[in-house]
């Protein structure tokens, strides 16, 4: 299982890797999802475990914003998640870049996002509860003011379905267990303005995490 797993998020990265040089200004949303599809064949890929998302300018803001006929242009938010599946096992990954020179406030809500991240990733090991992992990124971008705009669970469990068990969510009681594979997603979206995700995927350790997903965070391209 760990080892298709790693497969399939090696797979993703190789692709998300081709799709940040492919990316320009003047591309449609749907163009970038559809190069995506063939890069996963391509990588030895089967298939993308769900539909693609391709969001940018205002429509960052929508956490599951499918890839739209609109045009990306210089400096705007893209948000870009997508996964492969590799021998019945699935990956998901997103990164959100610009395309330019960003603003000062998307680089506010991205460094928000992005330390978000890593402090949930610092509470990933087994035997800690899931809501622990998700209240240290939340509880951070709530102090950062934006605590409204986080709209969804932390992470989740994937496998042969690209949402398992355990939910890393504020509700959650679940607990961590060495094995497991989680994603860490944190995110902020703020309607007609744009938003920013950054999700990895990592093996859970008894002292710590392995991490899967190894494509470049950068806001810039």
């Amino acid at each position: 299982m760990i080892k298709e797993t790693e497969c399939a998020a090696s797979a993703a990265d190789r692709v998300f890797n081709q799709i940040l040089e492919y990316l320009k200004p003047g591309l449609k949303e749907k163009e970038v999802a559809v190069r995506i599809r063939e890069l996963i064949k391509k990588e030895g890929g089967e298939r993308t475990p769900f539909r693609i998302i391709v969001a940018s300018g205002v429509r960052s803001a929508l956490p599951h914003g499918r890839a739209s006929n609109k045009v990306i242009h210089r400096g705007e938010l893209i948000i870009i998640d997508f996964g492969a599946i590799y021998k019945g096992f699935c990956s998901d990954i997103t990164r959100t870049v610009v395309i330019g020179k960003p603003t000062r406030w998307q680089e506010k809500i991205y460094k928000t996002v992005r330390e978000a991240q890593k402090k949930a990733l610092a509470k990933v090991k087994g035997g800690v509860a899931a809501r622990e992992v998700d209240r240290a990124a939340r509880s951070f971008i709530e102090r950062e003011g934006f605590g409204k705009f986080f709209k969804h669970g932390t992470g989740h469990g994937i496998g042969k379905r690209v949402h398992e068990k355990p939910r890393i969510s504020k509700r959650s009681k679940e607990i961590l267990k060495s094995g497991q594979v989680i994603t860490i997603e944190p995110g902020i979206y703020v309607r007609g303005q744009g938003g920013v995700r950054i999700e990895d995927m990592v093996l859970v350790r008894e002292r710590g995490y392995k991490l899967l997903t190894k494509t470049k965070r950068s806001l810039t391209l």
